[in-house]
């Protein structure tokens, strides 16, 4: 079988050659009485002397920008990735077969052998680590495209597939299907690899493209070739698709390197798109490629990521002693940005809203919006805060109190209208900015300022009270006492007044 792309390469070429010709004559001739007008004005060289040979380029970085624990990039960089034949994939489709998209299939023929050269280990200690999942589904997935991306993430579905037939030494590959940790149920990535893991052999033992459901966290690295749409429940889901070599099922979810299980990946690319002084954005739908999405997008996987935890876990990690005016007036990059926090303080506000699709994909159908005075901060200063857990007791219709703690991670300095009247403009309420923290749940606290039930307002009607039942006790008491008297008394003198001698007792039997 011939190769399209080598074909229509040379096809290419000699295109060019026949174009080129009359014009490549007349530039050489040209230059060629250039050269030969150059010879005769200058003096004749001596025979001794030699032409200098051209300088080599040295093409290597003096010093890579490379990480002790990761392997250097170069090496498993796909070779020569800006050929022709790469520019043939099509997004939002299936991958083609040969027959209808040469270039595309022999692009993934290419991906999936470049694979087989690494070991899955190798693969997942070079994956770039920075990339959410929407990352390669929005427009600047075309960016990505040939690198090689690792995740970690829930398995959720695995199917084996016919292997391609240009690849003759392989018979057949395998599909996971899985959910990168941190992310919506709305975003999984496809992996297509070439070695089964022991522990999912039961696949085999299915039909080809016949999907088996699992349940497993794993860690996959691979390189991105396309994004496909896949029928989904209530519509298409977009799924980004990865080459690799094979997948590594773990024991139990990944965590955070380091003692902090909680902390939250800084470098993450979607972050460095938050903006301060701003509202948030509104969500676009996953399909909606006009619309900014970035610092919305970014937003819901903080929440998603404080959803994974307790309450008392955020605060046990959480940062103390920061405060209000800390976060206010930071003005370094990043800062305290997505540092885990913790404020003790008022509540005052508490509000509930509807999450967005994808949140609720996760199963959260609600967060609750809340504004904390901190403790010895001016009521005019408050946090707000976000969060996806109720606070038992508390309803979500605007005016409280309550004394609360709350951990949860800076997001940016919010842009709010308040409830005062703009000075400029008595139309119109004025815009202040607050911090913007996400966590879990606030955790009720005994209020320092509570004060004592007993007032003298209390004490007061307490008092009567009590002299009330006492005298009512008294009165029965001298009542109860008094018919007693009135009654021995009686007695008394209806026994002073009785003859002796009336009524005699008969005698006893036994004296008879």
């Amino acid at each position: 079988m011939r190769n399209p792309c080598r074909q229509s390469g040379w096809l290419l070429r000699g295109g060019l050659v026949a174009r080129g010709g009359i014009v490549g004559w007349v530039v050489g001739v040209g230059l060629g009485v250039a050269s030969l007008s150059a010879v005769t004005a200058q003096p004749p060289m001596p025979a001794t002397t030699a032409m200098p040979e051209p300088p080599v380029v040295d093409r290597k970085s003096p010093v890579p920008a490379d990480a002790p624990d990761r392997p250097a990039r170069e090496r498993f960089a796909i070779p020569n990735s800006d050929r022709h034949l790469f520019t043939a994939i099509e997004d939002f489709k299936p991958v083609a077969s040969e027959a209808d998209n040469a270039l595309e299939y022999l692009a993934w023929c290419e991906f999936l052998l470049h694979a087989k050269q690494f070991s899955a280990t190798e693969l997942e200690e070079a994956g770039l680590r920075t990339l959410y999942a929407i990352d390669l589904i929005k427009p600047l997935r075309g960016v990505y495209r040939k690198q090689l991306i690792r995740f970690d993430g829930r398995l959720t579905s695995l199917r084996r597939l016919e292997a391609p037939q240009f690849l003759t030494d392989v018979s057949e590959v395998y599909e996971a299907r899985f959910v990168p940790l941190g992310e919506s149920p709305l975003t999984p990535v496809s992996i297509v690899f070439l070695d089964l893991p022991e522990a999912l052999a039961a696949v085999r033992d299915r039909h080809f493209r016949d999907w088996m459901p699992a349940d497993a966290w794993i860690q996959a690295a691979g390189y991105f070739f396309k994004t496909m749409a896949v029928p989904g429940h209530s519509g298409d889901i977009l799924v980004p698709l990865l080459a690799g070599r094979s997948i590594t099922p773990l024991a139990d979810e990944p965590v955070a390197p380091g003692d902090d299980p909680t902390r939250i990946d800084k470098n993450k690319k979607i972050f460095s798109f938050i903006r301060d002084k701003l509202k948030i954005a509104n969500r676009p739908q996953l399909n909606d490629f006009t619309t900014p999405w970035e610092e919305a997008a970014a937003y819901d996987r903080v929440l998603l990521h404080a959803a994974r935890f307790s309450a008392d876990e955020l605060e046990k990690y959480a940062q103390t002693g920061i405060r209000y005016a800390d976060l206010f007036l930071d003005s370094s990059a990043p800062g305290y940005r997505l540092d885990l926090i913790k404020f003790e303080g008022r509540l005052i506000s508490l509000r509930r809203f509807e999450t967005g699709p994808e949140v609720q994909a996760a199963g959260i159908s609600h967060y609750y919006e809340g504004w904390l005075i901190p403790a010895d901060e001016y009521g005019g200063y408050p946090l707000c805060i976000v969060f996806t857990e109720p606070l038992e007791g508390l309803q979500p219709s605007g005016r409280v109190n309550q004394w609360v703690t709350f951990a949860g991670y800076y997001f940016k300095k919010l842009r709010y209208e308040s409830a005062e009247i703009d000075p400029d403009n008595p139309e119109r309420r004025l815009d202040k900015y607050a911090p913007l923290l996400i966590g879990k749940r606030p955790i009720a606290r005994r209020d320092p300022n509570h004060t004592s039930p007993f007032t003298w307002g209390t004490f007061l009607n307490t008092t009567v009270l009590v002299a009330a039942v006492l005298i009512v006790a008294g009165g029965g008491l001298a009542w109860w006492y008094r018919r007693g008297d009135r009654q021995v008394k009686e007695a008394m003198t209806h026994a002073r007044n009785r003859n002796p001698f009336e009524n005699p007792v008969s005698p006893s039997a036994d004296w008879q």
